[in-house]
């Protein structure tokens, strides 16, 4: 069982022109989460605008559209950082400066969309010539790892060029685009033909699915049970490096949970966590279809037992929440349930 969380992070940068230039400082990450916290589809205990199944509304215009930047006209690289960082991609954020006219950008490296909440403060020897927070979706790359559009985050200008200048950049993380709707769809159960498993948690679960995670599902899998995809799609994310499991605020942390994330040809999210360490058998841009297998299912992230967590998702427009979309799954030919807590479903395809 698990909590849904975000990313969390403040960056702390210092710079000075002209004169030889010094490695800008960072500070160690720090967030409510101890660090990174979940991403995609991990803050169990937030609640979305407007109660259930994920907050913030869908279907229109994003309330802050993003904005590019032609890089190639504009100024020279003051400072460069990579955070948000797993198997298929990351973010980028940099600090362009012409004359002591600065712009904050941020780049999206994976093949799946962003959604970003930021927030600049602790200015020193700088002035905002913007807006110093908002909301803004980073366009995907064209496929993992290559370099999305860079989008225009904040301006700035320094006041005493020849003095160091100084922000703090927070910023939280979603994968998926909030615009997303789900198709109606019968889902694979996520494991093979002739296992059978119960429900541990299912949805509006009261241990932790709430608001981001409302219509996740767990299954009692033990440890390494091969995970199939549910449905057909692309591979955007993974991690397999976590170790270990619990239910302290550390294990918050979405580097210690192993997952794979797979983006639905609707636009949604299929998220699979806690899986086993080092057993990931697929790779970011892979196409998989209905009952490939994905990984072995594990114990590591915030869980109290072994199990499998299935959600579909994506983004809220506030980049903090999830929108979590109740699912219903083929049991048989012709026939197809809402899963129910409690109850034991037999792979049958």
């Amino acid at each position: 069982m698990r909590r849904s969380g975000l990313a969390a992070v403040a960056l702390l940068l210092i710079c000075c022109d002209p004169g030889p230039q010094q490695p800008p400082q960072y500070p160690t990450y720090a967030s409510g989460y101890g660090g990174y916290g979940y991403p995609a589809g991990y803050d169990g205990a937030a609640q979305t605008p407007g109660g259930g199944g994920g907050g913030g509304g869908s279907g229109g215009d994003l309330p802050f559209p993003p904005q590019h930047v032609d890089l190639g006209e504009y100024g020279k690289l003051d400072s460069t950082l990579t955070d948000f960082e797993f198997d298929g991609g990351k973010l980028e954020f940099e600090l362009r400066r012409e004359g002591s006219h600065v712009i904050q950008i941020a780049r999206n490296r994976y093949a799946v969309p962003v959604m970003l909440a930021w927030n600049i403060a602790q200015l020193d020897n700088v002035a905002p010539a913007s807006r110093l927070a908002g909301v803004v979706l980073l366009p995907p790359a064209a496929k993992p790892l290559d370099r999305g559009p860079a989008v225009l985050l904040a301006e700035l200008d320094v006041q005493n060029p020849g003095l160091a200048y100084r922000r703090n950049l927070t910023f939280t993380a979603r994968f998926g685009d909030p615009r997303a709707e789900p198709s109606v769809y019968a889902y694979h159960l996520p494991f093979r033909k002739g296992l059978a498993f119960s429900v541990l948690q299912g949805f509006h679960g009261a241990f932790s699915h709430r608001g981001s995670n409302e219509f996740a599902i767990d299954f009692d899998c033990p440890v390494a049970t091969p995970v199939v995809a549910a449905r057909e799609g692309v591979v955007v994310a993974t991690n397999a490096r976590a170790l270990g499991s619990g239910t302290s605020r550390d294990y918050l942390d979405y580097k210690r949970v192993n997952f794979v994330l797979i983006l639905h040809d609707d636009g949604t999210l299929g998220e699979y966590m806690h899986l086993a360490p080092s057993g990931i058998g697929v790779s970011p841009g892979q196409r998989v279809e209905r009952g490939t297998e994905l990984a072995l299912s594990g114990n590591t992230g915030f869980s109290s037992t072994p199990h499998l967590h299935f959600q579909v998702m994506t983004a809220a427009e506030d980049g903090v929440a999830a929108r979590s979309f109740p699912v219903q799954f083929a049991i048989g030919p012709q026939r197809v349930v809402v899963p129910i807590q409690g109850h034991t479903y037999l792979g049958w395809e």
